[in-house]
């Protein structure tokens, strides 16, 4: 998961580059780069579905919990729960969906209609494969707010 965050990083950095540099040769030289756009649009694709699970594991997200700071712990680990799994169950969703429509456009070798010419189903793979980390980092926390809830002694009675 690390990797794929670092990944995520150097993709966002080599964007800022290619689209810094396309701007200054288009600006200066009317010679833009080709493909500049295109790289930056799947970039901008690849970068948060590479990075997500990460971010999550390193709780790094961003939080609005005005509400849940003014409840107990317990029931703060409750809702963060219920919240994970329900997270988890989505991801799961989009994981499948996201494999369904990679594996159709793999086998109809559906290509972009861009610059690149590259299959299409390489372009949107990083959505399933993306989704599932993201969704272990879901279950990883909700077992995380479980065990802290202490019902994990309770079960084993």
């Amino acid at each position: 998961m690390i990797g794929f965050a670092w990944l995520a990083g150097f993709l966002m950095m080599f964007s800022i580059f290619a689209v810094c540099t396309d701007v200054v040769m288009r600006y200066f030289f009317n010679r833009p780069i080709p493909g500049v756009l295109q790289f930056s649009e799947y970039s901008l694709l690849y970068i948060p579905f590479l990075a997500a699970a990460y971010v999550l594991r390193e709780d790094s997200h961003i939080k609005i919990d005005i509400v849940l700071n003014r409840l107990n712990p317990k029931a703060q680990s409750l809702i963060n729960m219920v919240t994970s799994i329900l997270g988890f169950v989505v991801l799961l969703i989009l994981t499948y969906y996201g494999a369904y429509i990679t594996l159709d456009y793999y086998r109809r070798k559906v290509p972009t209609l861009e610059y690149f010419k590259i299959p299409e189903f390489l372009v949107i793979m990083v959505i399933p494969v993306g989704c599932f980390f993201f969704s272990v980092q879901c279950i990883r926390k909700a077992y995380g707010h479980y065990k802290a809830l202490g019902m994990d002694k309770m079960t084993k009675r």
